[in-house]
């Protein structure tokens, strides 16, 4: 994997990181806001560990500076973009699982795609809950 690979997995992983907080002061109910509060923890922990193979690598640690994004729209529009981070996020650190010769770095990629793949199972289940009709939910 080359620098600027890895520098790009861990820059998402932040950024998740801050669309995830943006999204749990959104949230109306307590579970979704807790739920999102622990992915913005596990992507934190997942640019950590993709810190750990950085300085492996390069002898130096990337700590990127991630600016406000400025989603358009609310709660919804932000679950949205989430998602659609989380799953080219996910795509592209599987790839990872497959053909990486270092095993400790594809244990640890399998560990954080399993680990996205229920965020984005969970994103998804919040906003079909939202459009279920009879859900009383401020958006």
């Amino acid at each position: 994997m080359n620098r600027d690979q890895l520098q790009s997995y861990i820059y998402t992983e932040k950024l998740l990181a801050q669309l995830y907080r943006r999204a749990a002061a959104l949230a109306t109910m307590q579970s979704e806001r807790d739920a999102l509060l622990a992915f913005a923890r596990d992507a934190e922990q997942n640019a950590n560990y993709l810190n750990y193979f950085y300085r492996l690598e390069f002898g130096t640690a990337f700590d990127p500076m991630i600016p406000d994004v400025n989603i358009q729209g609310g709660y919804r529009e932000l679950l949205n973009e989430i998602q659609r981070q989380e799953l080219s996020s996910f795509l592209a650190l599987r790839r990872l699982t497959y053909n990486q010769g270092n095993a400790e770095l594809r244990e640890t990629m399998r560990a954080i795609t399993d680990n996205k793949l229920g965020h984005i199972l969970t994103i998804l289940a919040i906003v079909t809950n939202m459009n279920t009709p009879g859900q009383e939910r401020k958006i």
